[in-house]
């Protein structure tokens, strides 16, 4: 099994919002869509690295790269996206971290500012941008 598996095998096993994603999508498709943890506009390198330091929140990077990658472009689906990342974020520190373990209250933490990263400007972007791409193809 490849890393991209095991991410989509945790986003199963943890139940996450969005897995029903999988099913409709193939999965060289998705794989296609997955960009790891940082924005399209991140060098590789330096997402790679981002990625394999926030590697607990891959789960919910992917199912937040699908509907991205499905985008409407409009702001409900934009900020419901964006909602269900950080749930999606929370699900896996909580699995990643007992409740007793402070770990689990950084990660939190760390799942915020993902979220309040990916809801702005920056973010929106990157939404329309989808949708526009979205269109063409």
């Amino acid at each position: 099994m490849d890393r991209f598996d095991e991410i989509v095998s945790k986003a199963v096993v943890l139940d996450l919002s969005g897995v029903e994603l999988f099913a409709q999508m193939g999965k060289n498709w998705m794989r296609q869509e997955y960009n790891g943890i940082g924005p399209e506009f991140f060098p590789p390198e330096l997402r790679a690295k981002v990625t394999a330091f926030l590697s607990i929140f891959e789960p919910a990077a992917l199912i937040h790269d699908l509907r991205y990658a499905k985008s409407d472009g409009g702001r409900w689906a934009f900020n419901f996206a964006n909602r269900e990342f950080l749930d999606n974020c929370r699900v896996c520190a909580n699995d990643r971290y007992s409740w007793w373990n402070w770990k689990r209250y950084r990660a939190r933490v760390v799942a915020r500012m993902l979220y309040d990263f990916v809801r702005g400007s920056k973010g929106w972007v990157a939404w329309t941008e989808a949708h526009r791409k979205r269109k063409v193809n």
